[in-house]
């Protein structure tokens, strides 16, 4: 029979929820360009690609096969939101954006992500909203990521959002 101290049993146990709580937590990454095309309209916002990435470095990432933005009104001042498909996500990070040094684009004044219910949005106002610019997004979930919808659904789900 084995005997241990309680400091011994105290140890196995925290790492026994530690090893646990870090399999049931995983990141996502999106990447979200943007771009004005000829013909646009004064003042419309650029068009955006969004893709899924496993990671950051993910060299076949999922590209959304439909546009996630839309333009809102908030207190009297236009905005483009384009939600990340990051549904259930506990927190949502800005990684990096390019150009690293742009003319229009501020975070916290011309754009931020934002959190809504169980989504989240980058939205980009001013004259961010018809620039050219490209956002890495990494997304955490407290989950295992077999948890997380298929593209097939999460697709689905977004569709009846935007």
């Amino acid at each position: 029979m084995f005997l241990f101290s309680k400091s011994t049993a105290l140890l196995f146990l925290l790492t026994v929820v530690l090893l646990v709580s870090a399999e049931s937590v995983h990141w996502q990454w999106r990447e979200i360009r943007c771009e004005p095309h000829d013909g646009d309209e004064e003042g419309q916002a650029s068009s955006c690609e969004l893709q899924l990435k496993e990671d950051e470095n993910d060299q076949n990432p999922r590209v959304v096969p439909f546009n996630t933005c839309n333009d809102e009104t908030v207190e009297g001042e236009l905005k483009t939101y384009c939600d990340i498909l990051c549904p259930g996500a506990s927190t949502a990070y800005r990684i990096t954006r390019w150009p690293q040094q742009h003319k229009s684009c501020f975070t916290h004044t011309t754009y931020r992500l934002e959190k809504r219910e169980e989504n989240f949005y980058l939205w980009r106002s001013k004259d961010c909203r018809t620039s050219s610019i490209g956002f890495m997004i990494r997304c955490e979930f407290q989950s295992p990521r077999s948890d997380f919808l298929t593209d097939q659904d999460l697709f689905r789900v977004a569709r009846r959002l935007t």
